[in-house]
């Protein structure tokens, strides 16, 4: 039954997909392939598509209702009507929102799978015939002429002549998954998005887990599906506290609180200083102001997809693996059709480390390998955070030497950033972030972003500044 589930929810993401993106149906439509799903209203769909594709070079979006509306005049099958005008009722007046929701790579890879599956499965159909015929050779010379339809990963494209190459590249841009604004959002640029795998590095205690869970809700306010992993830093109950607090601006605990609304640069002590309102919160969060503060996140989220965005998983200390995350993530979109776009994980170090035939500082560099092979494949973007070394209590800029366990672990990131703070900065509600590595375009270590913390409010920038 969960194959069955599976090669609906697969089939029904294909089609969607085929109907309102592009860039999927360019590169399927380019395989001319014939009937290459398993049911006979989605072949008929899938036709459309293709052949809208190479009349206009676009995706039919709404144009699909008249592509249907001229065939059903003339159809004369009943149930194949039905079935076509019930998927396609579910489309309706959504096609821009699905659009946007698109993740073409993970679907170009999700289709790839799926029709060499049916394609497998028709041939195993027709060579059990075969053989109940007592007809082998004609089996046999089936099974010589099977080859795998290459799409997605791994796909050999000839480069001078498959224009969809150059259409891709001339199309496709870097989609933000995680947007800042002011000066913070000029220092990512276009670090947190698709594919990337992007780690803070600091000293203990220095915010890590803020700013993930930051991401996380900035994340879902902007309409991105993700999934949070909690390695066992702390309890799911502690995440809870920090995350209803940032949605809830209000601490907590209640209290009296100091909240940052400006920053201005001081030439005489050469650094920002801090404008300041207090306020003060009588008492512990009350329930139904959380749960309020909840709903209406949810509500908000609901305008901008018609899936669930935000989804928690705790574990213990150590016993959470990267394929355990991948298993999680597989389970979801089998069952629920449900992928994500940015995967937080908190943290990284304290994943299990227990790798068959990797001992030492190899165990480390394998679980970030795996890490960023997850960005990769599922197309998203993977955050998480790693200790710094020894050293870098007493450094005024985390450098690449802070590496801790292994020096790898840069190499497999699309960006490493430094959370700096001295203790004065501390106790001015000062810190840094600055560029450790970076894949793509150029950075100094030493050129930082300051940041206006409130952690009371459990969000790590209130305002940001750059010099």
């Amino acid at each position: 039954m969960k194959i069955e589930k599976k090669n609906r929810n697969d089939e029904r993401k294909i089609l969607t997909s085929l109907i309102v993106d592009k860039k999927v149906l360019g590169r399927v439509a380019n395989k001319s392939l014939v009937n290459p799903f398993k049911s006979r209203w989605a072949n008929l769909i899938f036709k459309w598509c293709t052949s809208y594709y190479s009349k206009y070079e676009e995706a039919p979006l709404n144009n699909i209702e008249g592509l249907y509306e001229d065939w059903a005049t003339s159809a004369g099958d009943e149930k194949l009507v039905t079935l076509v005008e019930k998927f396609l009722g579910g489309l309706s007046d959504e096609y821009e929102e699905l659009k946007e929701d698109s993740n073409s790579d993970y679907v170009i890879d999700m289709a790839g799978k799926y029709f060499n599956r049916v394609r497998i499965e028709n041939l195993t159909e027709e060579i059990d015939a075969l053989l109940e015929a007592g007809r082998g050779t004609e089996a046999e010379e089936l099974i010589s002429s099977f080859h795998k339809i290459e799409l997605g990963t791994g796909e050999v494209q000839n480069v001078l002549e498959d224009e969809t190459l150059l259409e891709e590249m001339y199309s496709t841009t870097v989609e933000t998954l995680i947007k800042y604004p002011g000066a913070l959002g000029t220092f990512f640029e276009d670090i947190l998005s698709r594919d990337s795998f992007v780690a803070f590095l600091a000293p203990e205690k220095r915010g890590k887990s803020f700013w993930l869970q930051d991401m996380a809700i900035r994340g879902v306010k902007q309409g991105r599906k993700v999934i949070y992993f909690e390695a066992g830093d702390m309890s799911k109950p502690q995440v809870m506290r920090r995350l209803v607090a940032r949605i809830a601006k209000r601490p907590f605990k209640g209290g009296k609180i100091k909240i940052p609304v400006g920053m201005a640069w001081e030439e005489e002590s050469n650094h920002p200083i801090i404008r300041y309102k207090r306020k003060r919160w009588a008492g512990k969060l009350p329930k139904p102001e959380a749960r309020s503060v909840m709903k209406a996140l949810l509500e908000k989220s609901k305008l901008k997809s018609k899936e669930p965005l935000f989804k928690i998983s705790a574990h213990p200390n150590s016993s959470l693996s990267v394929d355990g995350i991948k298993g999680t993530i597989t389970d979801l979109q089998n069952q629920e059709a449900w992928s994500p776009d940015v995967i937080i994980i908190d943290y990284a170090d304290i994943l299990d480390m227990d790798k068959g035939g990797y001992e030492g500082r190899d165990r480390y560099n394998e679980v970030w390998k795996r890490l960023r092979r997850l960005s990769q494949e599922l197309h998203c973007l993977v955050v998480t955070a790693t200790q710094a070394d020894a050293n870098s209590y007493t450094e005024k800029i985390i450098k690449r030497s802070n590496f801790s366990e292994d020096k790898r672990k840069l190499a497999h990131v699309t960006a490493c950033i430094g959370i700096n703070q001295t203790d004065t900065e501390k106790g001015e509600g000062l810190m840094r972030l600055n560029y450790v590595a970076k894949r793509e375009g150029e950075y100094t270590e030493g050129a930082c972003v300051w940041c206006a913390p409130c952690l009371a409010l459990a969000n790590p920038v209130m305002k940001s500044l750059k010099r």
